[in-house]
């Protein structure tokens, strides 16, 4: 009795291992680039740090956010309007529309700050500080 049980959950151990291994993380999807809700690949050089910033109230929350070389930053949109995240100056940032549940993600390779704004209500203003 004892050697089925033993038995049975080593098939469950194996079965649960083969399952976690072959499952992808959710928008990693990188058939269509262009598609705002479409997360790029975290960069392999600063730990893989995420930061989140939420777009609620026609506002960024944080609306400044200080970052490390390497960083993402994941804006969500919360609001039931959609929003654009755009560089003030250059094209560093460059999102399409986003819809409310809907989020654009960006990984900050150079030191710099960089101010943006929603191109559909240009009111609306943010600003990463890279170290």
């Amino acid at each position: 009795m004892k050697q089925i049980i033993i038995v049975g959950l080593l098939i469950m151990i194996t079965i649960v291992g083969c399952t976690m291994q072959t499952q992808q993380p959710v928008g990693n999807n990188n058939n269509n680039n262009n598609n705002a809700t479409q997360q790029a690949p975290l960069p392999s050089g600063n730990l893989g740090i995420k930061k989140d910033i939420a777009i609620s109230g026609f506002a960024f929350d944080p609306a400044t956010l200080t970052i490390p070389v390497g960083a993402s930053v994941i804006w969500t949109n919360k609001d039931s309007v959609q929003h654009t995240i755009v560089s003030d100056s250059g094209n560093e940032i460059n999102s399409d529309a986003i819809s409310q549940g809907e989020t654009y993600v960006h990984t900050f390779n150079t030191p710099g700050t960089y101010t943006y704004h929603c191109g559909i209500h240009p009111s609306m203003k943010g600003t990463i500080i890279v170290e």
